[in-house]
């Protein structure tokens, strides 16, 4: 009998040397013990082809999902960084809110200001006392200039 070359035996899915081994072999007529272990080892061939087609086609998947995993992560991490940015707009506009309040009440350089805080006597400060205006009679209305105006002629 001729020996198998290794493309031939390559194409059984044995080496030469296991394929010149099954060649070699003493053949014998199959029995139906033979019948019922090929059939069972085709049955066995069959199952694990289609477990293989099941597992590339997963494979298949799986691969897809990665290619597509950095933009799902990209829309979810933009969603949830929305707010954030949002809160973060509403926050710098309200510090230039404050800012231009501030600049608009702080003094001009050199403009002096004086402050007034009623509280303030209670924290033993020097308090300036204001003198007291005199309180119109009742049912008697003055006006500043009168009130000014009587002064001066009691003096």
């Amino acid at each position: 009998m001729n020996r198998p070359d290794d493309q031939q035996a390559a194409s059984w899915g044995f080496t030469t040397a296991e394929a010149a081994e099954v060649q070699d072999a003493p053949w014998r007529p199959l029995d139906d013990a033979d019948s019922a272990r090929i059939h069972s080892l085709q049955h066995e061939l069959s199952t694990a082809l289609r477990q293989l087609a099941e597992a590339r086609l997963q494979i298949g998947e799986l691969e897809s999902l990665l290619e597509d995993l950095p933009e799902i992560f990209e829309r979810k991490f933009g969603q949830r960084l929305q707010p954030v940015l949002e809160r973060q707009e509403q926050l710098l506009a309200d510090n230039r809110h404050l800012q231009q309040q501030i600049r608009r009440l702080a003094p001009a350089p050199g403009e002096v200001r004086l402050r007034f805080n009623p509280d303030s006597a209670s924290d033993g400060a020097a308090a300036v006392q204001l003198p007291q205006l005199p309180q119109p009679r009742a049912g008697q209305r003055q006006s500043w200039g009168d009130r000014w105006a009587g002064r001066r002629r009691a003096a």
